[in-house]
């Protein structure tokens, strides 16, 4: 009676959800229980994930360094290339040493156990991911919450704590609403306050370009499996941070390495990354594009950044349930979130490489005609 208890009152307040069967991704499509939809949900950004394999490459390279060392890698899982893998995120990224994980949630878990019981206090924005979220409450250390992107209270927060060791923590591109952190002003702030450091979750920002810089952060983390299309996360930082990292992060301790396929599709992947540009400058175009017809369309709250995450927020769940269900009639594919994901149901909308503007302009029309009732 205690499980079924629980699963009447997701359903009852409209919070349940299933697992959906994908039967084929293609590009921009879907296909689920037999029918092909516009796929507006994937974090493919970049359309790294879908990248054709070289079959006779890949196997050179299972058969060079095998296929699986079933091992954490701190006892005989770290082959050579985790190293060859971190060295090259640090030739493009303004980090002096990486570490490879085997998810972005388990970046986040990880970096909170370095500072473990050194009377740190975390200073984290209020819409900041689960895992980060998490990793703070694992660790144990003090944290304050200052409201979504608002630098003024963070400064005045910081204020507070003059000698104290303080730890900003903050998405880079904000995964259920598309916002973006002001990065430079974070540093600003770092300068102003001593012993200050800055942490970054730059998942949904990796290999989009939409910041100038990242220096001056301390330690950055992020998914592989967004713009890059693979899986495993990824921690930039100082050697020393890194070391640390290999002696105390239990996600990394107590985890088998990745399967070498893994590594074999970082590694490619990244190399397209930086040798093909044209796709996130493709993206940041479908992004401007989107935040013009947006404001003509509808009254969606996020049409000022580049960001290729957009949203829609409703007043309810019927309303947001209805206009979801409409929405897969006419063959697209939006993700619906509701609590705990998110307070206020809302659609939320993935752009990606594959996109072109007619289907943008098709979406927004679709959405501005069901929410008007036309």
């Amino acid at each position: 009676m205690y499980f079924e208890s629980q699963l009447n009152t997701l359903k009852q307040y409209k919070t349940f959800r299933h697992l959906n069967n994908v039967e084929y991704v293609s590009k921009k499509h879907i296909t689920i229980n037999a029918k092909t939809y516009i796929n507006f949900t994937s974090n493919d950004y970049l359309g790294l994930a879908q990248l054709p394999i070289n079959i006779n490459q890949l196997n050179d390279y299972l058969s060079y360094y095998g296929i699986n060392y079933a091992s954490s890698r701190l006892v005989s899982g770290n082959s050579q290339l985790y190293q060859n893998i971190e060295r090259l995120f640090c030739s493009h990224y303004p980090f002096e040493d990486a570490l490879i994980t085997n998810s972005g949630y388990d970046a986040n878990l990880a970096i909170f156990n370095i500072f473990k019981d050194q009377g740190v206090i975390v200073f984290s924005d209020a819409r900041n991911h689960a895992s980060i979220i998490d990793g703070i409450k694992l660790s144990g250390l003090s944290k304050r919450i200052y409201p979504h992107l608002d630098y003024n209270a963070l400064d005045q927060q910081l204020s507070l704590h003059p000698t104290t060791t303080k730890l900003i923590v903050t998405d880079s591109i904000f995964s259920t609403h598309g916002t973006m952190a002001d990065l430079q002003q974070i540093i600003t702030l770092k300068k102003r306050h001593p012993n200050t450091y800055i942490v970054v979750d730059h998942a949904h920002g990796l290999g989009l370009n939409l910041y100038d810089t990242l220096e001056g952060i301390d330690i950055l983390t992020a998914s592989l499996s967004k713009a890059l299309g693979t899986q495993g996360g990824i921690i930039l930082c100082s050697n020393t941070v890194k070391q640390l990292l290999v002696n105390l992060a239990r996600p990394l301790i107590y985890s088998s390495a990745l399967p070498i396929f893994n590594l074999y599709q970082i590694e490619r992947n990244l190399h397209y990354l930086c040798a093909q540009s044209y796709r996130a400058t493709k993206l940041v175009h479908l992004s401007q594009y989107f935040n013009r017809l947006a404001k003509d369309k509808m009254n969606t709250q996020n049409c000022h950044t580049l960001s290729p995450i957009k949203y829609i927020e409703f007043d309810s769940y019927k309303d947001a349930e209805t206009i979801y269900e409409q929405l897969l009639t006419e063959g697209i594919l939006v993700s619906y979130f509701r609590y705990p994901t998110v307070d206020i149901p809302m659609l939320r909308i993935s752009l990606s490489y594959f996109h072109n503007e007619d289907d943008i302009k098709l979406l927004l029309q679709l959405c501005h005609n069901l929410t008007k009732g036309d």
